[in-house]
C-alpha cells in the first residue's frame, strides 16, 4: 500500500447495489500509525492523542476532489477522543477552510480500541462531544476491541467487524458464533454492519451469509489516490445474483419461496441537503457540485424533511427564460415539493407500491428516509427500488 504514498483512500461498498457508501483514508506509512509508533516510543495516553489527531488532521488535508455525497472515513483512537478531541473538532474546519467553504464530504470517525486508556465513561462523554459536533460515529476492529455492551449502550452509526475475524469466517465455527452474536445486537439497536478486509470468494459468501450489508477489502475494490468514487462499482461477478446456489429440489406442486427483498435502509444514499432557509441559488450550485444526485432536501429544525426539489424539475424552472433573474435570490422553498417520507425498514416492495399509487408526476423521484425523531437519515433512487424488485443488475 506504500505505493500509494503518504495516505490511500479506500472505497466501502454496498454489497446489494454494489456502490460505494463512504471512503476511508488509509496510513499508508508506518512512521504515521499510531500503533506502530507507540511500540517504539514511551509516550504516555496524552502524546499518542495528540500524535494521533495531528495525522488525522494531515490525513483529511491530503486528499481532494471530495465526493461530497459519500461520508470520509477517519481513523483515530479511542484514547484520542478521550484526551484530544477538542483537536479532532478541528478536522471539518480545516477541511472547510481548505476547500474555500465549498462542498465538503460528511465525516465519520472510526474509532479504533484503546492503545494506552480510555475509560468508558470517559470515552462515552467524548463521543456524545463529537457527535454534537456533526461527527458520524464507527466503532472499527470490532471482535477484538470493543465489546458488545459498548454497542448496546452506545449505538454507534457503524460496526466495522475486524479484518481477521472475516477471513477466519469460512472455516472458523468460532470466528462464525462471534460475528453472528455482533450482527444480533447490531440489529437490535439498529446499527449498520460492515465488514473489513474481504479479500476472497469464500470470505465474501460468508459475509452474506451473515446478512452484512457493507464491504470492503482486496477483492471489491483496491485503495485509490484520491478520494473520488467516479466509477467505482463492485464487479458484475460479485454481484449477489450472479453466484447464487441453485435451489433444491421441491415437490412439483409446491410454491416457490421467493427471496427476501432488502429494506430501503440497505439502498440508501446519502442525500444532498440544504438549511430550508437556501436561496435557489444554493440549490443550483449544490446540483452542480453533485452531479450524481436526483434531487436536494431542505431541512428544517432537528434535520427534519421540509422541501423537496426534483434535479429535472428545478433546473427546468430556473433555466427557462429569465428563471434565475425571477428564482436565484428567492427561497428556493418556493419551489419546492413535499418530500416523500418513508422508514429505512421500509421493504422494497412495500417501497415501489407507493410510488406507483401516488402522483403520478412525481412515480420517480427519491424517498426520503427519516429516523424515529423525524430526521433525514438519506434517499433512494426509485431505479434502485427497480433493479431490486426485477433482479437486474447494472454497470451504471
Amino acid at each position: 500500500m506504500s505505493d500509494h504514498g503518504r495516505f490511500a483512500f479506500e472505497p466501502l461498498l454496498n454489497l446489494v447495489n454494489g456502490r460505494p457508501v463512504g471512503v476511508e483514508v488509509q496510513r499508508c506509512q508506518a512512521r504515521d500509525q499510531t500503533a506502530t509508533v507507540a511500540r517504539n516510543a514511551v509516550w504516555g495516553t496524552r502524546q499518542l492523542a495528540e500524535f494521533d489527531s495531528g495525522i488525522a488532521i494531515a490525513s483529511v488535508l491530503h486528499g481532494t476532489g471530495y465526493d461530497a455525497t459519500v461520508p470520509l472515513h477517519v481513523d483515530v483512537l479511542a484514547d484520542t477522543v478521550v484526551a484530544a478531541r477538542r483537536r479532532v473538532t478541528q478536522l471539518r474546519t480545516a477541511l472547510s477552510n481548505r476547500e474555500g467553504g465549498g462542498s465538503v464530504p460528511p465525516v465519520l470517525l472510526e474509532i479504533n480500541p484503546a492503545l494506552s486508556a480510555a475509560p468508558p465513561d470517559a470515552l462515552a462523554d467524548g463521543l456524545a462531544e463529537l457527535r454534537a459536533g456533526g461527527f458520524g460515529i464507527g466503532f472499527d476492529a470490532v471482535g477484538r476491541g470493543f465489546g458488545l455492551d459498548m454497542i448496546a449502550e452506545l449505538e454507534p452509526d457503524l460496526v466495522k467487524i475486524d479484518a481477521q475475524l472475516v477471513s477466519r469466517l469460512p472455516r472458523d465455527p468460532r470466528a462464525r458464533t462471534v460475528v453472528r452474536a455482533l450482527c444480533d445486537v447490531c440489529r437490535a439497536v439498529g446499527v449498520r454492519v460492515a465488514a473489513v478486509g474481504v479479500a476472497d470468494l469464500d470470505a465474501l459468501a460468508a459475509v452474506r451469509d451473515h446478512g452484512i450489508p457493507w464491504a470492503q477489502g482486496p477483492l471489491l475494490a483496491a485503495p485509490r489516490r484520491r478520494p473520488a468514487t467516479d466509477g467505482i462499482l463492485l464487479p458484475v461477478d460479485l454481484m449477489p445474483r450472479i453466484h447464487a446456489t441453485l435451489p433444491s429440489p421441491v415437490p412439483r406442486n409446491a410454491p416457490a419461496a421467493a427471496p427476501p427483498l432488502p429494506v430501503l435502509g440497505e439502498l440508501a444514499r446519502n442525500a444532498v441537503s440544504l438549511p430550508e432557509d437556501a436561496t435557489a441559488e444554493h440549490v443550483r450550485q449544490a446540483l452542480a457540485d453533485h452531479p450524481q444526485a436526483g434531487s436536494v432536501i431542505l431541512l428544517g429544525a432537528a434535520g427534519r424533511p421540509e422541501g423537496f426539489l426534483d434535479r429535472n424539475r428545478f433546473m427546468l424552472t430556473i433555466s427557462g427564460p429569465f428563471g434565475r433573474a425571477l428564482y436565484a435570490n428567492r427561497p428556493a422553498h418556493a419551489l419546492a415539493e413535499p418530500p416523500r417520507t418513508t422508514t429505512p425498514d421500509t421493504d422494497v416492495r412495500s417501497a415501489l407500491a407507493r410510488c406507483l399509487s401516488g402522483d403520478r408526476t412525481r412515480s420517480y423521484d427519491d424517498l426520503v428516509l427519516i429516523d424515529a425523531t423525524g430526521a433525514c437519515t438519506g434517499v433512494v433512487h426509485v431505479a434502485d427500488l427497480l433493479q431490486e424488485a426485477t433482479g437486474v443488475t447494472s454497470a451504471a
